[in-house]
């Protein structure tokens, strides 16, 4: 943990901004890799591994094991030299006018719902101050930080993104496929709306309906009831893994999605996140865009794959 990241920090467990002080540091190379932050009423969350976290143990929503076990069942990441493929990626859902890098440059960024870190990686590619990087699981945080390699423009934390112990002091958030997997997906907004200063700006994209395979959801009925690990197995199995070099036993997905379009229920598009993430839902476009009007943003861009930025007002 760098020393800028405390100063960002709130006790997610009081009103306001209550701030934080860290106790018991262990510090090496410059950062601090283990002690904890402690609030003026005494709540204390640990720094473990050098990222604070703000979740501890199993966690209200049943822990970091289901998305654990889905960072893990990823190849790994190298992000170097793909900074203009992100980028196209990154503008697709964002439509921000004129070039990336003037959103970026100089600013201090929120990633919330990171995984394994790669837009975390091209906000400091593209020149930003300060990233912080939030994730419920250790997981991808583990490996968002790995791909950052140690950049120190990037930081790291483990938190609810329902409740982010985050300051106002952000000048531009994101979070592209993330909320459709919270309890309530509006308030994830109006979270991360909350860390953001007068003036600083949002881009959001989730599920859109009937994005997702049809077959998914009769699945999940049963798959919800199954233990992870078995699974994913199942996945790797039948050839749905995310990774290419685990070789399927019986190559069903890829015979699956040869079919393309005659596979009306979509069951080449089976993965092991739609059949485990405990939840999982797909929202329209209108949907977002009364969020964005109850946070009080100001719509700049939208797009038909269900995503959107805006702007909240100066004053």
């Amino acid at each position: 943990m760098k020393p800028w990241l405390p100063p960002l920090l709130r006790c997610p467990s009081c009103p306001g901004e209550s701030p934080l002080t860290l106790e018991s540091p262990e510090p090496h190379d410059g950062e601090v890799t283990s002690g904890r932050l402690v609030c003026a009423a005494g709540h204390a969350f640990p720094v473990v591994d050098a990222i604070p976290d703000f979740v501890g143990g199993e966690g209200a929503a049943g822990g970091s094991a289901v998305y654990d076990a889905l960072w893990d069942a990823h190849a790994r990441q190298r992000y170097e030299g793909r900074a203009a493929e992100y980028a196209e990626k990154f503008q697709a859902f964002a439509g921000l006018p004129g070039p990336l890098e003037t959103w970026f440059t100089g600013r201090t960024v929120l990633d919330a719902g990171c995984g394994e870190g790669r837009f975390t990686w091209l906000a400091a590619a593209l020149g930003a101050a300060r990233v912080v990087a939030v994730d419920y699981s250790r997981e991808a945080l583990r490996r968002a930080m790995a791909a950052a390699s140690g950049a120190p423009a990037c930081e790291f934390v483990r938190a609810d993104i329902l409740n982010l112990p985050l300051r106002r002091v952000f000048d531009y958030a994101f979070s592209l496929g993330v909320l459709h997997h919270t309890p309530d997906s509006a308030r994830g907004f109006q979270s991360i709306v909350g860390c953001l200063r007068p003036g600083g700006h949002v881009t959001l994209f989730v599920y859109r309906p009937w994005s997702l395979p049809w077959v998914v959801w009769p699945l999940r009925r049963l798959t919800r009831r199954m233990d992870p690990a078995r699974v994913l197995r199942l996945c790797d199995a039948l050839g749905f893994g995310y990774d290419a070099a685990r070789p399927a036993t019986v190559p069903l997905g890829r015979l699956l999605r040869r079919l393309g379009r005659l596979d009306v229920l979509g069951v080449g598009r089976i993965t092991f996140e739609g059949l485990t993430t405990p939840d999982l839902r797909e929202h329209s476009l209108a949907e977002v865009l009364d969020w964005f009007s109850d946070a009080g943003v100001e719509l700049v861009s939208s797009t038909p794959m269900v995503s959107a930025s805006g702007r909240l007002p100066d004053v």
